[in-house]
């Protein structure tokens, strides 16, 4: 029979910015309680996975009817970061007060009233803009193809904000040991991690911060460097993302406290963004003393413009020469494109997590048959310039601890 379960529990709080985490940790799970169980696999959605969440359930029942996997869905801290159907997981827009007063100049060059009490309903002001502009455009007094420049923060469910990788992945970990808890039945299974972009990349950051309790990754198009603008948000200038409507795009800043200005408690260091870092020899080193048996899959474009392949080439010639398991699959040009699991050249190949799961974890699968993958506690520390990151089990959690060269 199919068992569906949803958990929540206590994870890590913000220990490089010293906030304190508000909310539970949700994660699901999906098995056949009728098969014989291979791997605990977590499929770990990027940007975007909230949109519609039946959509993850969905796919975690799927491949677990397909394979003999525990399926795991993590509502990772800043899961939230883009608009969802599901209320619970849906961001507010919200205008900071640059984003309001250019928004009541603009209403008041359309002849449209506008209150400051208005401001709290900022999705409503926008649609009432919208129908406006639409009239306006009607009565031949804007061009049809005029779009309106908007912009806002994203205030997301939890008051959680953008730590961007760290806290997601160490939620993936404390997930893992509450399930292990829950189920020591599945203890000896081997633990995979997989995803398409941001979701990539934290499967990959998984296997640096806890190399020991990860045995395959399958990534597609993660990156190896992240973007400054991922982290910084509006001291960057460039919205992480854009909402087109019919007459206006709104520019959208997820809420995040990174800054480099070095007076303020939240800057961010040369440190926290090199923790950050996948394309890092040393670090690599010591992921590889930990476990050297990971195995590791990606697929990336060649003419991806937002993580360049030549970073991720230089991420499997590291891994390869430190003798892990490794295959990378560079899509070259269109008659790469196959147009059922590959169908684009862009950014994340528009494949999705279900297909690329289900290309590539028979082959997987596989290769762990047989064995046996024991849970055991362990600790990793990685120096970056000034700072040391530990990253460690800790009685029924897992952590991070900083210290000071």
């Amino acid at each position: 029979m199919l068992i569906n379960q949803t958990y929540f529990i206590d994870s890590c709080d913000d220990v490089e910015l010293n906030i304190k985490r508000e909310s539970k940790l949700e994660y699901r799970i999906t098995y056949d309680d009728s098969k014989q169980m291979e791997a605990i696999v977590f499929i770990i959605g990027g940007f975007g996975a909230n949109a519609n969440i039946s959509f993850l359930d969905f796919d975690r029942e799927y491949l677990a009817k397909k394979f003999n996997i525990i399926v795991v869905n993590v509502f990772y801290h800043c899961f939230s970061a883009r608009p969802s159907i599901d209320e619970k997981y849906n961001p507010i827009f919200m205008p900071n007060e640059k984003d309001w007063e250019s928004f009541c100049e603009i209403a008041k060059i359309c002849d449209m009233e506008i209150y400051d009490h208005e401001k709290s309903n900022f999705k409503n002001c926008i649609r009432k803009l919208d129908e406006r502009s639409k009239q306006i455009k009607h009565e031949g007094r804007l061009k049809k193809d005029f779009l309106i420049n908007l912009s806002c923060d994203f205030v997301l469910p939890n008051n959680e904000y953008q730590n961007y990788g760290i806290m997601a992945a160490i939620d993936h970990i404390n997930a893992l040991k509450d399930i292990m808890k829950n189920y020591p039945q599945f203890k000896s299974l081997p633990k995979i991690y997989g995803g398409g972009s941001y979701g990539g990349y934290l499967a990959l950051m998984c296997a640096k911060i806890a190399p020991w309790y990860v045995d395959g990754v399958i990534d597609n198009s993660g990156v190896t460097l992240p973007h400054l603008p991922h982290l910084l948000g509006r001291e960057s200038e460039c919205g992480e993302f854009a909402i087109r409507g019919d007459n206006y795009i709104l520019l959208c800043f997820v809420k995040k406290y990174w800054t480099r200005d070095e007076s303020s408690p939240y800057f961010l260091s040369d440190d926290n963004y090199m923790i950050r870092v996948l394309l890092n020899s040393k670090h690599l080193s010591l992921q590889n003393e930990k476990n050297q048996n990971t195995i590791f899959i990606s697929y990336h474009s060649a003419k991806d413009e937002g993580a360049p392949v030549e970073h991720k080439s230089n991420f499997y010639e590291f891994c390869k020469q430190l003798g892990f398991d490794t295959t990378l699959h560079i899509v070259k040009d269109e008659n790469d494109v196959d147009g059922r699991y590959i169908k684009s050249l862009e950014h994340g190949l528009r494949m999705t997590d279900r297909a690329l799961f289900k290309k590539e974890l028979p082959i997987l699968l596989e290769k762990l048959k047989n064995k046996t993958f024991n849970m055991r506690e362990n600790s990793i520390s990685y120096p970056c310039k000034d700072k040391i990151f530990t990253f460690k089990d800790f009685k029924d959690r897992f952590e991070l601890k900083i210290t000071r060269l």
